[in-house]
């Protein structure tokens, strides 16, 4: 499973229907299900090209919490987050990441 906001790529089933089932039993909470009704409830409604995003990556510590969530356009936080894997990926953990945002 690919998981943009952790900076993380691990096999999770055998099968393409092995995956399928784990994604509708989702007992590990892939699919983040209450914090989507968490955001839903604070009006964060998705419209088909949008996504939530975290303001402060999980993988930088950022909390999987509402207040940690907007929402932005899919192929921005594609592009975010596989900049920041690009960048993060060979570093050993505990390791100090500096980010500068430019326009």
């Amino acid at each position: 499973m690919l998981e943009l906001s952790a900076g993380s790529i691990n096999k999770i089933a055998d099968s393409e229907e092995a995956f399928r089932q784990r994604c509708v039993d989702d007992a590990d909470d892939w699919l983040l299900r209450a914090l989507v009704d968490r955001c839903r409830s604070a009006g964060l409604i998705l419209d088909p090209s949008r996504r939530y995003a975290f303001t402060t990556l999980p993988l930088f510590g950022g909390e999987y919490t509402v207040d940690n969530i907007w929402m932005c356009s899919c192929r921005d936080w594609l592009a975010f987050t596989a900049k920041i894997y690009s960048e993060t990926k060979d570093l050993p953990d505990g390791s100090t990441v500096r980010i500068v945002v430019t326009d």
